[in-house]
């Protein structure tokens, strides 16, 4: 069976994206889902099953029978079984032994050797609305109310900890254990196991075939390495491209460089010390409003997508949620200095500033409330900004309009002038 049937690679503007070459069947989705859900042929004739959204990997599907609904998320085999079974396990740890709001999981096929040629997961509804789709219309309380609650989840991530960076699998899904796996996690094969990781980083396009360790990672240096030697894969295979052209050449030179010059502060960043054992933690890196689905009240019903959440560095986890991230703005805009944007339906120039007022504010109740839940994690935050500003820098020495950023806050570095943010530049 080809693993990477019905994916490809698009270049764009921004980099590469994946795009389905080949729809999955509406017809197979249906049958698969009838069967698992065991439905007799009654309430077969009465289901209904529709093509509901499309995301970055995945197809979603709706199941509605009677008086029961449920999703069937079909994916891209970006990371082949991994991606799927790692998210399978990781929603099964989370409702074994935290009170995280997540959908049920009623079945799952972590190989495209089966009739539809995809991987799959099915679901059960969570019924509500995103929080994306709701929150204009939510009051300033009920904003609050959401931020406490998804403070509650992150708390409960923070106190996951492991030995090192990876993924989770349920033991028995992994096909190596003893080479993909952590040395202190238990062998049984239904448990919990911390294996490799599951990261875009690690299998974007041309990253999945690279003769790169994969983890798990005893210390961030050791995963910042692995990282290094994939960034510097693709640059190479760019400049030993017979397509490549000019532009091209010139941006991986550049990218090149920059990663030659930060990976030289690499032992200043994170200092090699036994003495000082690193701890990770459970960490969800993209907690957005599109999959916080709430009730008609603004009460949290589940976060819904729980694919590439892996344990991290707790300097890693122990950042903002991603739902209330916006540039700073400390004064409430006055919609009578906006006058002008009124008329312009595209674009709404105060609601965006009143977004970033009430994020700003919003982030200082996070804060507040995650110092009541878990001041550990408070403490991480305050003290990570140069771990956390290395991560970046790394991620993007090859981005456009943010590598110049990165190569600014690098001169800074090198010169040994006061330690400034690399969002300062």
């Amino acid at each position: 069976m080809d693993s990477s049937y019905g994916l490809a690679w698009k270049d764009e503007l921004m980099g590469s994206q994946p795009i389905w070459t080949e729809d999955p069947s509406l017809e197979l989705v249906a049958e698969i889902a009838h069967r698992h859900l065991k439905l007799s042929q009654d309430e077969i004739s009465q289901t209904t099953t529709e093509f509901r959204f499309q995301g970055a990997f995945n197809k979603l599907y709706a199941v509605e029978c009677p008086q029961r609904s449920f999703f069937m998320r079909v994916t891209l085999p970006v990371d082949p079984h991994f991606k799927t079974s790692s998210e399978v396990a990781t929603i099964t740890l989370l409702q074994s032994c935290t009170s995280v709001p997540v959908p049920r999981i009623i079945a799952s096929s972590s190989t495209s050797d089966n009739e539809l040629r995809f991987e799959w997961i099915l679901m059960e509804r969570v019924h509500g609305l995103t929080l994306d789709d709701m929150w204009a219309s939510l009051t300033w309380n009920t904003k609050v109310s959401c931020v406490k609650e998804v403070t509650s989840i992150m708390a409960q991530l923070f106190e996951l900890r492991y030995d090192s960076i990876g993924n989770l699998f349920i033991a028995k899904d992994l096909p190596i254990a003893s080479e993909h796996t952590s040395q202190n996690d238990a062998t049984e094969s239904n448990s919990v196991v911390l294996g490799q990781i599951v990261s875009m980083a690690f299998f974007w396009n041309t990253r999945l075939r690279s003769d790169v360790y994969r983890g798990p990672f005893a210390s961030s240096r050791d995963w910042l390495e692995a990282r290094f030697q994939l960034m510097e894969d693709d640059c190479r295979l760019v400049l030993e491209s017979q397509s490549a052209d000019e532009d091209d050449i010139e941006d991986m030179e550049e990218a090149q460089q920059l990663l030659k010059r930060l990976r030289k502060q690499l032992p200043s960043f994170f200092p090699s010390n036994d003495d000082d054992r690193e701890e990770f933690a459970l960490h969800h890196d993209d907690i957005s409003r599109h999959d916080l689905i709430i009730d008609s009240k603004g009460k949290l019903q589940a976060l819904v997508d729980w694919e590439c959440v892996s344990v991290m560095p707790v300097w890693k986890g122990c950042q903002i949620p991603s739902f209330i991230v916006t540039p700073d703005r400390t004064k409430r805009p006055n919609p009578e200095n906006y006058t002008e944007y009124t008329e312009c339906s595209s674009f709404n120039l105060y609601d965006d500033h009143l977004n970033e007022y009430e994020c700003t504010c919003l982030r200082g109740c996070f804060l507040e409330e995650m110092a009541r839940l878990a001041p550990g994690w408070v403490a991480e935050y305050q003290k990570s900004k140069r771990e956390v500003d290395f991560d970046n820098a790394l991620e993007n020495c090859n981005t456009p309009f943010v590598k110049s950023s990165v190569r600014a806050w690098l001169d800074s570095v090198e010169a040994g002038e006061e330690y400034q943010k690399l969002s300062d530049f």
